[in-house]
């Protein structure tokens, strides 16, 4: 007769599945090899450099990502219940945050605020905006509190 596995064994199991998943992921990601992705009604291209159930990754509650806006153009407005930052490494233009205008430019690094609607432009006709983004939706995702809304008439 096979024994049955205590509660407490399965937990100490689960653990070291979870240790594994996390140990599986790239050490370095080389971002320069990195294809950018068009996204469907949101305007902009990006990759994933770090997102734990699309790649697998050594960091279980943040996602990261390259993402490029085309010269003149804009982002879909939307909002998230996942705290963001944004990090400019190139380029100039502007997010606008419920009604309030932010000008950016290359090296600033934006806050973005819990669950507000928020849109990025590109003020440049000729250049492309290249950013990374880094948010904790993993994290959220992971206790049930993700939230994404795009608003389709912007």
């Amino acid at each position: 007769m096979a024994q049955t596995k205590t509660e407490y064994e399965q937990l100490i199991e689960l653990s070291d599945e979870t240790r594994k998943r996390a140990q599986s992921g790239p050490v370095i990601v080389h971002t320069k090899q990195l294809k950018l992705e068009d996204v469907p009604g949101r305007k902009r291209r990006r990759a994933f450099i770090s997102e734990p159930i699309l790649l697998g990754s050594m960091v279980q509650t943040m996602g990261m990502f390259i993402a490029e806006i085309a010269p003149g153009d804009h982002t879909g407005r939307h909002r998230h219940f996942n705290e963001a930052l944004v990090y400019i490494i190139e380029g100039r233009g502007h997010t606008v945050i419920v009604d309030k205008r932010y000008d950016w430019s290359e090296g600033d690094v934006i806050s973005v605020p819990l669950y507000e609607w928020h849109q990025h432009f590109n003020d440049d006709p000729n250049k492309p905006v290249r950013y990374m983004g880094i948010t904790n939706l993993p994290l959220l995702r992971a206790m049930g509190l993700n939230r994404l809304e795009d608003d389709l008439s912007a």
